[in-house]
């Protein structure tokens, strides 16, 4: 069993970095600017409000299409176009349950999510099975939360509603959840890490199993930290050096006590590593798509990264549950403990990114060059010697961060990335290969693709009855009522005591003129059979070409002369 990174380490690790003169944007709250002033001093960076100077931004917002556009090459920013994908609940239930469609074995680490009101005829049947614990669509630290076993008044409104896990694992009598910091570093191609440290949130009530009495116990069922620290039982971790004190500690002290208990931390570790590896790639198509669109025409630069924490409760089996992914983690240093963790955790983001001041110096030249001065693209081999400097880079400065994709479970996890667009054409086209190697196969597709052909219609020759068409023809007869009517003798036609013809449809004439009939029939007896009876039109105006008669002034002023 592997050594657990613990708190002390994580403090007092020696990181190897250049100090650069870099220039940061930093839009944020006062949570993160307490920490900023420490991180920004040890690595020699200068804050600017300018948003051309600055070589990157932090924010803690989401960032807007023209705020990726407005990026020049050499910038960089933590947020990736579209990872509210990752941070709303709804859309985060929208990809996971798409995911377990297709691979249910794989994706089962989500509790079954149902998005309301699009799903409330599948949820209703489930009605009375068990606890269910709804959650707004975008709120963030607790707000809004409750549990429940009645569904009929949420049906019909926006909500997300999960089934409640009823046995978690219990330290000290309490519910906890861990929260785990990733980066995502680059998305295509995709680079995952994941923070050794991090922290473990408990609720402030002894845990007991939910019941009619304690469903509205928000302290006891959930472990969120802004709900649980306003509890008069709450207790403030003061001492690092003793982080698994309090109702909220190290993650390395919950590991701790777990390898205590003989439980296999590596392997928990190992499945948490697949939770997160295959969360995010349920929305790594669409992410990618997203950042092409809007990234510059760079080579080698990563413009875009992200820090998420992830939200992990375990069960009383000790399998990890997903519960919710944050885009935006808190950054607030309440305890001591707050402050190590999050100040190393920014340190050793920033230090991974590895900004230098060579991009934008390039940059600022060829703006200044004439065009035929500027350099060319990187050709392939370049690119691969880039790529390999960047994954050496990363491997030297990882401090406290491990890899999570790729790992040495690549080839696992290549089933669940989405296609690319050259795999998908070589998919497409080795289709139509094996299609043209099987002719059976193509001839079936030709009879499907190819529609019927219609017979022709039998037609009425001359001196012929209805009834000798319906003796020559084979197709099946409709049956059309003709209601009865009462008629004088001298009124009488033929078949006119009968109530049903039979006759094919295609016997039917539906002129829509008297004119346009064919007078198949010559004798009077036999035009009395057409069915149904011509309709009789207007005559046609009949247009006479009348010689208009010329006359000239001259001509008419002799007239009136002589008169």
């Amino acid at each position: 069993m592997s050594e657990i990174f613990t708190l002390q380490q994580l403090a007092q690790m020696q990181r190897n970095f250049v100090k650069r003169k870099i220039q940061i944007n930093l839009e944020c709250k006062n949570q993160l600017k307490q920490l900023r002033d420490q991180v920004v001093q040890i690595l020699d960076w200068k804050p600017t409000p300018s948003e051309f100077e600055c070589h990157i931004f932090w924010k803690d917002t989401y960032v807007t299409d023209e705020e990726y556009r407005r990026l020049l090459p050499y910038q960089r920013i933590n947020h990736f176009p579209g990872s509210y994908m990752l941070g709303k609940k709804n859309e985060l239930c929208r990809n996971l349950n798409k995911m377990r469609k297709q691979y249910p074995q794989d994706y089962d680490f989500y509790p079954k999510t149902w998005h309301l009101p699009y799903q409330s005829e599948e949820l209703r049947n489930k009605q009375g099975t068990g606890i269910f614990i709804i959650k707004p669509e975008a709120n963030c630290q607790g707000r809004g939360i409750f549990l429940t076993k009645k569904l009929d008044q949420f049906l019909d409104k926006h909500y997300v509603v999960q089934e409640y896990i009823s046995n978690p694992y219990l330290i000290d009598g309490l519910k906890f959840d861990l929260r785990i910091y990733v980066m995502l570093k680059s998305i295509a191609p995709l680079k995952i890490f994941m923070y050794q440290e991090g922290l473990a949130r408990f609720s402030t009530k002894k845990y007991v199993k939910p019941q009619k009495k304690n469903l509205s116990s928000v302290t006891m069922h959930l472990t969120n930290y802004a709900i649980n620290k306003r509890s008069k039982d709450f207790v403030f971790n003061n001492d690092t050096n003793k982080d698994d004190v309090g109702h909220k500690r190290s993650l390395s002290s919950v590991f701790k006590y777990l390898k205590d208990q003989d439980h296999d931390v590596d392997q928990l570790m190992s499945q948490i590593k697949s939770v997160i590896v295959k969360t995010i790639q349920s929305v790594q198509g669409d992410l990618a798509h997203l950042y092409r669109s809007q990234q510059h025409n760079v080579d080698g630069i990563e413009q875009c990264f992200e820090l998420f924490g992830f939200d992990i409760l375990l069960d009383s089996n000790l399998k990890p549950w997903l519960l919710e992914v944050n885009h935006t983690p808190s950054f607030s240093t309440d305890t001591p403990l707050d402050k190590i963790i999050k100040k190393n955790l920014i340190l050793d983001t920033l230090i991974l990114l590895d900004i230098r001041n060579k991009p934008k110096k390039n940059y600022l030249d060829q703006k200044r060059a004439p065009t035929f001065q500027r350099p060319p693209k990187m050709n392939q081999e370049e690119k691969e010697k880039q790529v390999n400097q960047i994954t050496i880079y990363e491997n030297k400065h990882l401090n406290g961060y491990i890899r999570v994709y790729p790992d040495e479970n690549l080839q696992y996890y290549e089933q669940f990335m989405p296609p690319k667009q050259k795999e998908k054409e070589t998919i497409i086209i080795q289709q139509q290969l094996d299609i043209t190697k099987q002719p059976d196969k193509i001839q079936k597709l030709q009879t499907e693709s190819r529609p019927p052909l219609a017979k022709p219609p039998p037609k009425l020759s001359k001196n012929k009855s209805f009834s000798d068409l319906e003796a020559q023809t084979n197709q099946p007869l409709t049956l059309r009522t003709v209601a009865p009517q009462t008629r004088t003798p001298s009124q009488s036609r033929p078949f006119s005591s009968i109530a049903i013809i039979n006759r094919p449809m295609s016997a039917l004439r539906k002129p829509l003129y008297g004119n346009q009939h064919q007078n198949l029939n010559q004798s009077s007896n036999q035009q009395k059979l057409i069915y149904p009876p011509p309709i009789e039109q207007p005559p046609k105006p009949v247009f006479k070409m009348l010689q208009i008669k010329t006359f000239s002034f001259q001509k008419i002023e002799n007239i009136q002369k002589n008169e």
